[in-house]
């Protein structure tokens, strides 16, 4: 303790995080089939990386908390429909991990955000899964803009980090 100040040592190898995205659309080219949510660039890690673009593979046995986000579009008019955004962890549906969200019947673009806590084994992996019966919904990718000047918009992003 220094000035009412508790400090304490964090041994590098708890510091266990990965943050990922795609910077590509994502499509769904067979009506109600399980896509896997691709990841093709790596923005930090340690001890957390991501295998064959979709399986963020853990390095530590520990308790991770999973952030993400998804950009969700139609790309052509049509009725209304639901897509299902869910985790696999090594290979297996996870229980109660399953988020629906109701596309609308108009080209929207929308974001889902959502976070999974897990006890995970070292050298497991999760996988994010998502399915429509829409074939016009897709993960999109929006690139850099000006006017103003914007940045691009990842199709999928996530943030694993061991939190004990």
């Amino acid at each position: 303790v220094t000035n009412g100040i508790i400090s304490v040592a964090i041994s590098p190898a708890s510091l266990n995080y990965g943050f990922f995205y795609d910077i590509t659309n994502q499509t769904n080219p067979v009506a109600s089939a399980i896509n896997l949510v691709q990841f093709n660039t790596i923005g930090t890690n340690n001890q957390v990386t991501v295998v064959g673009g979709t399986a963020i593979t853990v390095a530590n046995a520990g308790t991770y908390n999973k952030v993400f986000t998804v950009s969700v579009q139609k790309t052509s008019p049509g009725a209304p429909t639901i897509a299902s955004i869910w985790l696999r962890y090594n290979g297996a549906d996870v229980a109660n991990s399953r988020q629906d969200i109701e596309v609308p019947n108009q080209t929207a673009l929308l974001f889902v955000t959502g976070s999974y806590t897990l006890a995970m084994a070292a050298g497991s992996n999760i996988q994010m899964c998502w399915s429509t019966p829409d074939t016009a919904v897709q993960l999109s990718f929006l690139p850099a803009v000006v006017g103003p000047v914007r940045p691009a918009t990842p199709s999928a992003k996530v943030t694993l980090t061991r939190i004990s």
